[in-house]
């Protein structure tokens, strides 16, 4: 469910020196601004807002939203009401991509529901500089006052975009630090907090795309912007197909096939909206885009191979498992960056975390961005590393998610997903 390739980074925007100050300077603009949204949200109500936003009748699965002009005001109110935030409430917002438009419409719509936002902001290109040139004695304190922030936040809000890159940073002090980042998970998970993940279309992340920040927001805002009711429906009829409790059969192309167990484990679902319901039976983390119904498995049971087009960079990409493990890695290229992935990371990041089908009517056709292609109406996922934030039993600093295209699942031997579409889709 979580992208970004470790838990480090659901901390990585903590690091900024100055957070306090940021924060008051935004809290100026955001009153400033604060009748301005209020005028905005109440033109909307008015004007059928609901309407502008639900996809036309009879386009499911397949809906198309081109046409409509979908505001930043709007993308706001679906990320803070997602998160489920409640009056009174410390909400932990980190900003990773660097919007200033996005960022101030989310805290105004925070401020408006009567919680108060914990502002972390990392634009791009900050924690790589920071890692580098931070001395390692500092660098085993960095949680020393963030725990206290830990402790106190109720909710957390991770705004994300381009890749970092970690490549050029020490391994020594890299580990350092994420020693430091998996002693504030520790905090962060008891008990677990309700968690956003959204993804914000930039500049930096178009042109990793090789596409205009434009046609990344045409092809992501639709998708972010799906309502619950919209998303409900379809994984309710998904659920319907994927029984608990047994086998499964995974057949990716070129012939592999991944078997995996299912156990007690039950199906989760995610509608981006994080109620009660989700919280007690462990679905606390949510993404935006949503729209996926995913499952944890039995660590130690998973056998076969598999196989991926990418992979953290390497391509056209063969996993081989044994006893529940990646036991062999293959691939046309990148593979010693992918291996360097799993290696170094401590815990068990070679086990499968999760499997799911992305769900999302607005979703096509894959970016080459997991957080997003995840979600593609069909795709199916799998994850490596952590899950107990999700009922399992796997601990790893890897939380990682890779989707298959053309995949084909089995669930109790019921076809849940063939050559990469839904069973009974139209």
């Amino acid at each position: 469910m979580l992208e970004g390739g470790t838990a480090i980074d659901t901390w990585v925007a903590l690091g900024i020196v100055g957070v306090l100050t940021l924060y008051l300077v935004l809290r100026l603009i955001i009153w400033s601004n604060m009748v301005r949204s209020q005028r905005q949200a109440s033109k909307e109500q008015a004007g059928g807002m609901g309407a502008s936003a639900q996809a036309p009748s009879g386009q499911w699965p397949g809906a198309r939203r081109e046409e409509m002009d979908i505001s930043w005001g709007q993308i706001g109110r679906r990320v803070v009401s997602g998160l489920g935030v409640q009056r009174g409430e410390l909400i932990a917002v980190r900003d990773n991509v660097g919007r200033l438009d996005v960022l101030l419409e989310v805290l105004i719509e925070i401020e408006l529901r009567g919680a108060t936002p914990l502002v972390q902001h990392v634009p791009p290109g900050y924690m790589e500089r920071f890692l580098q040139q931070v001395p390692p004695d500092i660098l085993a304190e960095w949680d020393r006052h963030r725990a206290a922030w830990a402790k106190q936040q109720d909710r957390v809000l991770v705004l994300t975009s381009a890749e970092r890159g970690f490549d050029e940073v020490p391994r020594a002090r890299l580990r350092i630090w994420q020693e430091a980042v998996a002693r504030l998970t520790e905090l962060e998970d008891q008990p677990p907090r309700p968690y956003l993940l959204v993804a914000i279309p930039s500049a930096a992340r178009a042109a990793q795309l090789d596409m205009s920040e434009a046609e990344l927001e045409a092809i992501l805002l639709p998708a972010v912007a799906a309502s619950t009711k919209e998303l409900q429906g379809e994984i309710d009829r998904v659920l319907a197909l994927a029984s608990s409790g047994g086998d499964m059969v995974l057949h990716s192309r070129k012939g592999h096939m991944l078997r995996l167990q299912q156990g007690d484990r039950t199906w989760l679902s995610d509608d981006g909206y994080i109620d009660r319901a989700d919280i007690e039976r462990g679905a606390n983390a949510s993404n935006l885009p949503a729209g996926s119904i995913y499952t944890t498995v039995i660590e130690g049971e998973t056998e076969g191979s598999l196989w991926l087009p990418r992979a953290a960079g390497a391509r056209d990409v063969v996993f081989t498992f044994g006893e529940g493990r990646v036991e062999r890695i293959e691939a046309a290229s990148g593979e010693a960056a992918l291996r360097d992935l799993f290696d170094r990371h401590s815990g068990e990041p070679r086990r499968v975390s999760h499997i799911g089908v992305g769900l999302n009517p607005y979703l096509h056709e894959p970016i080459g961005w997991t957080l997003v292609d995840e979600h593609v109406h069909g795709y199916v996922f799998i994850a490596f590393g952590e899950n107990r934030y999700m009922g399992g039993k796997n601990a790893s600093s890897l939380n990682v998610d890779f989707a298959l295209p053309g995949a084909t699942l089995l669930v109790n031997g019921r076809t849940v997903v063939s050559k990469g579409a839904i069973a009974g889709s139209t």
